[in-house]
Order: structure tokens, then C-alpha cells, then sequence
């Protein structure tokens, strides 16, 4: 519970002037986060709080978040890490266009969405939701090769990163191999040489590959491998990777770890808090909260005690309103 109250007073700042006290607050984020609901349903401070997060930092909510995950980590003893990234994101229904609403496919009932960026630990039984960031229009790459770079500093040793299709970027790969990082990344099925790799693969293949990009005027030829694994559950699987891979059943095994990442946005699903609001800054905050809950529980879990999340979140909107109401004892 204190850690909450800790991240919020740091995010918002501590004021003695402050009408709501971040226990209130605290609480009525943690109900709406149970019942996937909003602020101004469950509680009268909605006003308050989206002014207080308005007036914040994206880099403060990075950094608070990070120095709980640093702590956990350390706590937990995690030096070599299996990390998988993702990108998640979240219906938009309004009509306002900003370079944080990213439209989408003119079938869908939602004709945008905000986006995030996240990593994700996927050591056994510790998967810990490491960070996540915003992502505006057109800066998926930057944000990536950030995101690693965080990583980076975070563990002592990483074992392999782990990527679905969407980061398939030249910039990408070039940074893993001069970092030399081990990665895997699903490809999407294209036309031209990779093509013509798959005609030429009969069960598993690996193949050199040379890629380009341009940045500051200069063009850039990063090399990575294409595994090609034909016919595997019916289905022909392409990975970049600078691994060597044996055949295709050890290379899609290891792939397919990165699912972890899919459960853990189950999960954090389970603890979404919603809004109407076109403010990123607002719909960020509460995206991180939720990645907050979930860290605090993956932590509780493997330290002290094990329950599901739901009623993780019980024990911890029970325990807040005890504190509000002067409750001891119980």
C-alpha cells in the first residue's frame, strides 16, 4: 500500500496545501481499477486528479516507476534476464486528433487508439512488466532502441530479447548487433529475397541477410540471419535472429516464450482503469498504475504470499479504506 501512496507523491509531488489526500485517491483509483470503471463514476476527485496529472512529468512517471523496479529486482535477486517487448494499445472512440491517437483500420468500430511500447520479464515464474511508454505517431523506432537501452541498464546480463513482427526495423536490429545482444524476431511474410529464401527451404534454413536504413545522411547495412521454418503446425514461420539455431523446433520453442508478455496484458487488463479523456498524459498514467498493481503483485507472489490478482486488489482497496476510515486492528 505504501508504495503506492510513495509513487503518487512523487509523480504529483508532496504539497501540504492539497485538499485530497493521496489515500483517498489511492483508494478510489485501486476500486476503479477492480471495476473497470472510471474516476468519475466511483469517486468525486476526478477534477483534482486529472489537473494534478496534467501539471506532471512523463519522465516522472518513468523514473518513479522505475525505482520500484529496481527495488524488486534487487529484492528478487534477477540478474540475467529473458525479456520480451510488445506493443499494446487502447480503443479511442472521440473525434480529436493528436499525434498520440493513431488511426486504425476504417472497419473497426474505434477509428483510433493510444499505443504503448512495454518489456516485459519472462524469467519462470517472475514476469515483471519492467516499463512502458507512449507512443506518438512515427516514433516507434526511437522508442524501441529506448526501451532496449533501458534494458539495458537495468540487468547485469540479458539473455536474449524477444520480438513480435512489428519491430522488424533495420535501425533496430543494427543497435542489438552492436550491442551484441541476442534477439529473435518474427518477420512478416514479404515478397523479394525472403520470398525466394522460403521457395528455396525445404524444412529449416538459416540464411545470411543484409538490411539498410539511412540516418543522418549516412546509409547504414546492419546483417542478422533469417530463420526459415517451413511447415511447423501448418504454418511457415520466418525469424531475424543472430542465434544459431540447430533446427526449426528449438528456434520456435524459444519464440514462443515471448507469449508471457500476452498474459501479462491479460492480466493488467484485469486492472484497467478507464477514460474518455483525449490527455495521453491522463490515459498514461492510468496505463501505468495498472503496470504498477501488476509489479507489486508479481513481487508480493514470489516473496511472501500468493493470491489471485483480483483479490489482490481487494485486500489492497480494503486496506486503503480501513486507513481513510481510522479502521486498526482488523
Amino acid at each position: 500500500m505504501k508504495n503506492i501512496i510513495q509513487y503518487l507523491n512523487k509523480v504529483f509531488g508532496s504539497s501540504k496545501n492539497r485538499k485530497t489526500s493521496l489515500k483517498e485517491i489511492s483508494y478510489f483509483l485501486i476500486k476503479c481499477a477492480k471495476s473497470h470503471s472510471y474516476v468519475e463514476t466511483l469517486g468525486k476527485h476526478a477534477d483534482s486528479l486529472h489537473k494534478w496529472i496534467k501539471s506532471s512529468y512523463k519522465e516522472d512517471l518513468m523514473h518513479f516507476y522505475e525505482v520500484h523496479v529496481r527495488k524488486i529486482i534487487s529484492r528478487l535477486g534477477i540478474k540475467r534476464a529473458r525479456i520480451a517487448i510488445d506493443i499494446t494499445h487502447e480503443c479511442f472512440y472521440g473525434k480529436t486528433n493528436n499525434l498520440y491517437t493513431i488511426g486504425v483500420d476504417k472497419n473497426l468500430k474505434h477509428k483510433s487508439e493510444f499505443r504503448y511500447i512495454t518489456c516485459c520479464l519472462i524469467n519462470n515464474n517472475k514476469q515483471i512488466p519492467l516499463m512502458a511508454l507512449p507512443v506518438p505517431y512515427g516514433a516507434s523506432t526511437k522508442l524501441t532502441i529506448d526501451l532496449l537501452k533501458f534494458c539495458i541498464n537495468l540487468f547485469s546480463k540479458i539473455g536474449i530479447i524477444l520480438f513480435d513482427r512489428g519491430f522488424y526495423i533495420a535501425e533496430v536490429i543494427d543497435f542489438l548487433e552492436s550491442k551484441k545482444i541476442n534477439y529473435l524476431m518474427l518477420v512478416p511474410n514479404r515478397k523479394g529475397v525472403i520470398r525466394k529464401h522460403i521457395e528455396n527451404t525445404k524444412d529449416f534454413a538459416l540464411y545470411e541477410h543484409e538490411m539498410s536504413y539511412c540516418k543522418d545522411k549516412t546509409k547504414w547495412k546492419p546483417k542478422t540471419k533469417l530463420a526459415i521454418c517451413k511447415n511447423f503446425q501448418n504454418h511457415d514461420w520466418i525469424f531475424a535472429t543472430n542465434l544459431n539455431f540447430c533446427n526449426k523446433s528449438s528456434c520456435i520453442y524459444t519464440y514462443k516464450k515471448r507469449w508471457q508478455i500476452e498474459t501479462n496484458y491479460r492480466v493488467e487488463d484485469e486492472a484497467r482503469i478507464k477514460s474518455k479523456s483525449a490527455n495521453y498524459m491522463i490515459r498514461y498514467f492510468y496505463f501505468m498504475i495498472g503496470h504498477l498493481l501488476h509489479l507489486l503483485w508479481i513481487f508480493h507472489k514470489n516473496l511472501s504470499f500468493y493470491v489471485q490478482f483480483k483479490k489482490y486488489l481487494d485486500i489492497i482497496e480494503n486496506q486503503f479504506l480501513f486507513e481513510i476510515l481510522g479502521i486498526k486492528g482488523i
